[in-house]
């Protein structure tokens, strides 16, 4: 009996030591494979052949967080209180993306920036969405990562691989492409499972004159105690009043994971604060005469908690995406798309400018 009792307790041990040891070794593999990209990198820019920007062009822009093609209607997700880590088949994935592409097609936007695109990534069945999304397009594609790790070793079943980042389609003609990192809140070992962020971009010369007109798709902190989201905030104020002190016009859009001074909050209110909060940006960090372009007629984004249910009143709503432009732009027209969710748990936003 006690034999036994020593060969369960022997087996136990070297279970355990087993498991520390895989653990080690993937904590070494990780760190010394973790995605360490430059303060600044140059991006690539497929099939550029547009045309310069006139004087007095009305500019339509969309910014769209796609959710990887696997955050539609029918899904929920476990970082905001539900089960899943990915859809139980490829094919939603796909329909989605066509889907999406067919309300991007249709919106007549010049500039699109999509956020959350992936490109060999086991939650999206290793779909190349950049490929997907810009199969048909009418203009460049560029792709800036935010998101590369080997294995991530959670939840279970585990999240895997994954290798994501901004994508920027463009009907105009591209003189510069360029990734700027921005701050990560996370400390090592957290750190090599977590997102890269950066902004996105892309210079477009304007016919007749030495300036550029700057386009920035971003993709702001989520997950994290709100200091990455402002320290990211406070960098991107500053790159953007660069940007405009050096004669250009600034168009910067996309997820910003936080809401807008000039969003109403009564008209979504928090339900249970357990979850994702979004926290609110400052217009004090940006200088006079910037303003954010917003439309709170709709909400932008839901809460992953469950799949969609229409008719719970208590389904949490946030205003989260937008644009801010530089005070030589001016906004004609902003607007939520009411795609209602059913492809991504984002609503695409438009917006129409001149440049001054």
């Amino acid at each position: 009996m006690k034999r036994s009792v020593r060969k369960i307790l022997f087996a136990a041990a070297g279970l355990i030591l087993i498991l520390v040891l895989a653990a080690a070794v993937l904590l070494i593999v990780l760190s010394v494979r973790e995605y360490r990209p430059k303060e600044r990198e140059t991006v690539k820019i497929d099939k550029n052949m547009g045309k310069k920007i006139s004087p007095g062009q009305e500019i339509s822009v969309l910014t769209w967080n796609t959710g990887y093609g696997a955050l539609s209607e029918t899904e929920d997700f476990f970082m905001d209180g539900g089960e899943k880590v990915r859809p139980d088949n490829k094919e939603l994935i796909t329909e989605n993306i066509e889907a999406m592409k067919k309300v991007i097609k249709d919106s007549g936007s010049q500039v699109v920036f999509l956020q959350e695109v992936d490109q060999n990534s086991k939650r999206s069945y290793y779909i190349n969405e950049m490929d997907a999304f810009s199969d048909g397009w009418n203009g460049s594609t560029g792709y800036a990562r935010n998101f590369l790790c080997d294995y991530i070793p959670y939840p279970l079943p585990t999240i895997g691989k994954v290798d994501a980042g901004l994508v920027t389609l463009n009907q105009f003609q591209t003189d510069q492409a360029e990734r700027i990192s921005l701050p990560t809140p996370f400390l090592w070992p957290v750190r090599t499972c977590q997102l890269k962020r950066c902004l996105f971009v892309e210079r477009v010369p304007i016919e007749g004159s030495s300036r550029q007109a700057v386009f920035v798709n971003l993709h702001l902190e989520a997950y994290d105690d709100g200091s990455g989201k402002e320290a990211q905030t406070k960098l991107l104020a500053q790159i953007l009043q660069e940007e405009y002190d050096a004669g250009n016009y600034v168009i910067a859009g996309g997820d910003f994971n936080q809401t807008f001074e000039q969003v109403d909050e009564k008209k979504y209110p928090v339900w249970d604060d357990e979850y994702f909060q979004a926290g609110k940006i400052e217009s004090d960090i940006f200088e006079e005469g910037w303003q954010f372009a917003v439309d709170d007629s709709l909400p932008t984004c839901r809460l992953l908690n469950r799949p969609y249910d229409r008719s719970d009143e208590k389904t949490q709503f946030y205003v989260i995406d937008g644009f801010i432009l530089s005070p030589n732009v001016s906004l004609e027209k902003v607007e939520t798309l009411n795609e209602d969710f059913k492809n991504s748990d984002h609503n695409p936003v438009q917006l129409t400018v001149k440049l001054k």
